[in-house]
């Protein structure tokens, strides 16, 4: 199509859309392509540098919150023949199952401790057999949720371990642990928030965590919530200034600050927030 503008003698060309798209040539729409892959690189690298990271749970410290084992989870009769919910985890290279039973009243698990697996009832053995399986929970972490506050009591808290190069011990009432190298290959951990900087930790006679001399009530997750105190009769720690305490959820099989001391907060990565797999699990996370 041509056309001229009145006082202009020189006839100009009007391109339509068509033209225009023919004229580019698949050069151009790669060009086009090629930029908008660019940017969406860029944006995921933004995203995953400064705002979420996804993080695959590689162990049972943090179960039954956060699995990353082989479990068997549903319905099998006890040793008074009553039917009860389970989950099952069968730890890896060995025949000890850890035994989650659900409370029927508040819908959390009770940890009951380990067994033998030629010690379980016939009911939990088939639970065991039929419905085994790998189960690994997904999480987005929410990376600048500290860049201006400390954490609270009971968030689930992603960080760098602060182990040193070569192996350190730590001592805590009267016990040395050997606390392990770092090693590269678990060179994130997942636990719990408990207690921070210029508190005192305790765990109580009945398993329950206290500061300051009581109980902890808040969140809800601490009432019911009890711990192991490992090679010692006492646990009672003042936490030291910019540190702060971390416990697993599985409290018999966790390695956490019980066994090798405070968390430095520069240490931390970031707060976990939401499991996005297993589908049939997806949902945030609280404090419970």
């Amino acid at each position: 199509m041509v056309s001229s503008v009145p006082g202009d003698p020189s006839p100009r060309k009007w391109v339509t859309d068509e033209e225009s798209a023919e004229s580019k040539g698949v050069l151009g729409v790669i060009r086009e392509w090629l930029d908008a892959l660019v940017f969406a690189f860029v944006l995921a690298m933004f995203i995953r540098t400064f705002a979420v990271e996804l993080f695959k749970i590689p162990s049972g410290s943090m179960s039954p919150t956060l699995l990353g084992d082989y479990v068997a989870e549903g319905i099998a009769v006890d040793e008074t023949a009553r039917e009860r919910y389970y989950l099952l985890i069968l730890e890896r290279s060995s025949d000890l199952v850890q035994i989650f039973r659900k409370d029927e009243l508040t819908g959390r698990y009770l940890y009951e401790g380990k067994r033998w697996r030629g010690s379980l009832t016939q009911s939990q053995l088939s639970l065991l057999e039929r419905d085994l399986h790998l189960e690994e929970h997904h999480i987005c972490v929410n990376k600048f949720a500290y860049w201006f506050a400390k954490p609270e009591r009971g968030d689930i808290v992603v960080f760098r371990v602060p182990f040193k190069r070569e192996p350190s011990v730590y001592t805590r009432n009267g016990y040395t642990f050997r606390v392990q190298p770092y090693n590269r290959y678990q060179g994130v951990y997942v636990k719990r928030a408990v207690a921070f900087d210029g508190e005192l930790a305790e765990i109580t006679s009945d398993k329950r965590l206290a500061i300051n001399g009581k109980p902890v009530e808040t969140p809800e997750f601490f009432k019911y919530q009890r711990y192991e105190i490992p090679n010692t009769v006492e646990y009672s720690v003042k936490v030291p200034e910019g540190q702060m305490l971390v416990f697993g959820d599985n409290t018999g099989n966790s390695y956490d600050s019980r066994f090798w001391g405070g968390l430095p907060y520069v240490n931390l990565r970031g707060k976990a927030f939401f499991r996005y797999r297993p589908l049939k699990k997806i949902g945030f996370l609280n404090h419970w």
